[in-house]
């Protein structure tokens, strides 16, 4: 059963940080080195001092950020309510396409998923690394930073209500973010009856992968040390809850860019690929047309001094195509049939090799039409559909097969153990 329930959350203090634009900010793992030093210029209570926090003096990079977390509790920077609270979240942005947007969602507490339960699912792989480094952090400041991403499907529109009491009132905070977003937060009551909605629900990871897992671990670790002391805090893991249909849930396609492989002659590549797809010359807007293709499968390619071109995949073996190490969810995408179907079996590129990679559609062409790459390869988003089927399927994606946007705010509020 899914365990969604309020906390007393950490949230910082506006009358003593100054204006919230420069404390919050997007996740971690989005953030360049150049990013992170302009926005700690930027202020002493960015967010990035305890997410993605250097050494200082003596202390190391993690300890540093415990000592900026337990310091800005005593001196008021932070303050932790002292009821357990829902915290609405909206973010107004502008999308790629130059679109604006509104979506809207709320963060609450999650209880992690014991063995054998499947009630949380993702879709993305999670790597030892990036795990470490979120474990020494949460297990220095035992708190979580950030939110995990989840989505929840609600077909009936019954959380409208409880959502658009953001409309009933001005919001708690407001902030403009790094890359344009405008956000705000209030905090509501820890209303039973949406706990009670989430009890026969599954949770979808959208974004987060990783500080989902280092949830987990952090709990492990704690209940060995620990034993027999019942239900605790770290039990739960934060989350920002989106509803799978709001209008502002925007997945973008990630485009890719490479060399041509040794021996690579433009000519026989795409007769290769006429076995598997109808191949099209395309003159006008590759992206655009791929992006209109109703097809199951269709993706656009870009070479260098011979063309555009539009590939969508006949009716084909998709077996002898894809191989049948993964089920039918993961072979519906198309990410899976460049990757597996023309990057390994036409082109004998092996997997995992490295790549480039662009959610801009227009740099991507660019970057081919000068000839600073020789190949790219055009992708239609990722629908929200493909994504829970493939978590359901228990099938990881290949990488970067979604790019929701935007991320999660860092810094509206924190969940301390």
């Amino acid at each position: 059963m899914v365990d969604v329930r309020g906390f007393r959350g950490v949230r910082f203090v506006p009358e003593k940080t100054g204006s919230p634009d420069h404390v919050l900010t997007p996740p971690y793992d989005v953030i360049s080195p150049e990013q992170r030093a302009r926005l700690a210029a930027e202020g002493p209570y960015n967010m990035v001092h305890l997410m993605l926090p250097e050494a200082r003096g003596q202390l190391n990079k993690y300890e540093s950020a415990a000592d900026y977390f337990d310091t800005w509790l005593a001196e008021g920077i932070l303050m932790q309510d002292a009821e357990p609270s829902f915290y609405l979240v909206r973010q107004k942005f502008r999308g790629i396409e130059g679109v604006n947007y509104t979506r809207r969602g709320f963060f609450a507490t999650v209880r992690l998923p014991e063995e054998g339960e499947q009630i949380v699912l993702g879709h993305e792989r999670t790597f030892p690394k990036p795990v470490e480094d979120r474990l020494k952090l949460m297990e220095a400041v035992h708190a979580n930073l950030e939110p995990v991403f989840g989505l929840y499907k609600d077909p009936s529109h019954e959380l409208t209500p409880f959502l658009d009491q953001m409309n009933e009132r001005p919001a708690d905070l407001t902030a403009k973010t790094m890359e344009g977003v405008n956000v705000e937060v209030w905090r509501v009551a820890a209303a039973p009856a949406v706990s009670e909605f989430f009890e026969d629900q599954i949770l979808y990871i959208a974004d987060g992968h990783h500080r989902f897992r280092t949830a987990g671990l952090y709990r492990d670790a704690q209940r060995e040390k620990n034993p027999d002391k019942g239900s605790q805090p770290y039990d739960y893991v934060m989350m920002g809850l989106v509803p799978m249909d709001d209008p502002g849930l925007k997945i973008y396609p990630t485009h890719r860019l490479m060399a041509k492989p040794e021996g690579f002659d433009p000519a026989a590549f795409l007769r290769s690929l006429k076995k598997w797809f109808d191949v099209e010359k395309e003159d006008g807007d590759l992206a655009l047309t791929v992006k209109r293709k109703r097809a199951r499968n269709a993706l656009g390619v870009a070479i260098h001094g011979y063309g555009n071109y539009v590939l969508t995949l006949k009716d084909v073996d998709r077996l002898e195509l894809l191989g049948d190490d993964h089920g039918p969810a993961w072979r519906d995408l198309d990410v899976a049939v460049l990757h597996r179907g023309i990057l390994e079996q036409v082109l004998g590129i092996p997997e995992g090799t490295v790549l480039t990679y662009d959610h801009d559609a227009k740099s991507t062409m660019e970057a081919v039409q000068k000839g600073e790459v020789d190949l790219a390869f055009i992708l239609r988003s990722t629908r929200a559909d493909q994504v829970c089927a493939c978590a359901d399927a228990r099938e990881a994606m290949p990488q970067k097969s979604t790019y929701f946007y935007p991320k999660l705010p860092s810094g509206g509020v924190m969940n301390r153990f």
